[in-house]
């Protein structure tokens, strides 16, 4: 395999080749993974990521087709710290609520296993592949008895996401969509969920609800809908929730990462798997494209995109929300520029 030197050369060689200023790149250590035939480069920081992937990526593409191999994933040393940081934090809020005896006891094995993944990926924060690997080997795990879970299935990646890894840690998956008509869950939102629940054959309902003040609220300039819609969908399935006597809910919500990532309302425990994996947008895509979920273009869902085309003042919310992912690094800055152009 190439050594870190060689990998500089050839960076220096490419930047000149299709125009850009001389630079050296500084490359901290380098891992190939065999099986995936996939090259991870770790800088020192986020401007020597920049110089090896260059802009629009032409760099790291240019250097992929060179080194003749299937992908290339380059890393800062300082996102990984972070990385790490919240994902110990994580494990240790996970021995915490074993130890004060929060978790049922039919649950244990399956919190057994979060901590042995969190363990995993915190000694190995810089492999994307490890969940995905889990979720391989383990989807089809047979359900620990009386570890019954709802979770909220939006038909988005990362909702998605969570329902997958869900099965795999051996959690009994039920899995309900809040549908209160095609302007806020449309047709392509129905095909990823549909697509999902037949190939992993979980338990699935559509909760049909009337959200129409909210909707009226949004299309009359009064509200920015997300917030009220997000709060009305979460209370709809922790109601649900509470009346199947399930003591625990999933959700996708990537943010609330370390020991908020499991928070408790009414002694119902909701837990933000992505967030407590520390899982970036890149991984979670990865993921879920094998079960037919198809990236959703664009931001929001219609009645966000009529709300920002009849008052342009609310634009700026959404881009407000775009930016926290990117802040926290689970959305890379190009990514986050692509979804800011399409609001």
């Amino acid at each position: 395999m190439y050594t870190k030197d060689e990998i500089i050369e050839n960076v220096i060689k490419i930047r000149k080749e299709i125009g850009h200023e001389y630079v050296k790149p500084e490359i901290r250590e380098i891992y190939y993974n065999d099986d995936t035939d996939e090259l991870t480069i770790i800088t020192p920081d986020r401007p020597e990521k920049s110089i090896i992937i260059g802009k629009g990526g032409w760099v790291v593409g240019k250097l992929r087709e060179k080194l003749q191999i299937n992908s290339i994933h380059v890393v800062s040393y300082t996102d990984i710290i972070l990385k790490e940081y919240q994902l110990q934090l994580a494990k240790n809020n996970i021995e915490k609520l074993i130890k004060n005896k929060q978790i049922p006891t039919s649950y244990i094995p399956v919190f057994e296993n979060i901590y042995e993944l969190l363990k995993l990926k915190h000694s190995h924060a810089y492999d994307n592949n490890i969940i995905i690997n889990y979720i391989k080997k383990n989807i089809n795990r047979t359900p620990y008895e009386n570890a019954d879970v709802t979770v909220a299935l939006s038909g988005g990646v990362d909702s998605s996401f969570s329902l997958l890894l869900a099965k795999a840690l051996g959690f009994n998956v039920h899995a309900f969509s809040v549908d209160p008509g095609t302007i806020i869950l449309p047709k392509q939102f129905h095909y990823n969920i549909d697509n999902l629940i037949k190939k992993t054959e979980i338990q699935h309902e559509y909760l049909e609800v009337d959200m129409k003040q909210i909707i009226d609220d949004a299309l009359s300039g009064k509200i920015h809908p997300c917030g009220r819609c997000s709060s009305f969908i979460e209370k709809t399935i922790h109601k649900k929730t509470a009346n199947m006597n399930i003591p625990i809910m999933i959700y996708g919500d990537l943010l609330s990462t370390g020991s908020q990532a499991i928070t408790f309302n009414d002694n119902i425990m909701r837990i933000n798997l992505p967030a407590l994996m520390r899982m970036e947008k890149n991984e979670i895509k990865n993921i879920v494209v094998d079960y037919d979920v198809k990236k959703i273009k664009g931001y929001g869902c219609p009645l966000v995109v009529q709300v920002h085309h009849k008052y342009p003042q609310y634009k700026s919310f959404s881009i407000q929300r775009v930016l926290r992912e990117t802040r926290a690094g689970i959305l890379e800055p190009g990514e986050a520029l692509d979804l800011i152009n399409t609001i």
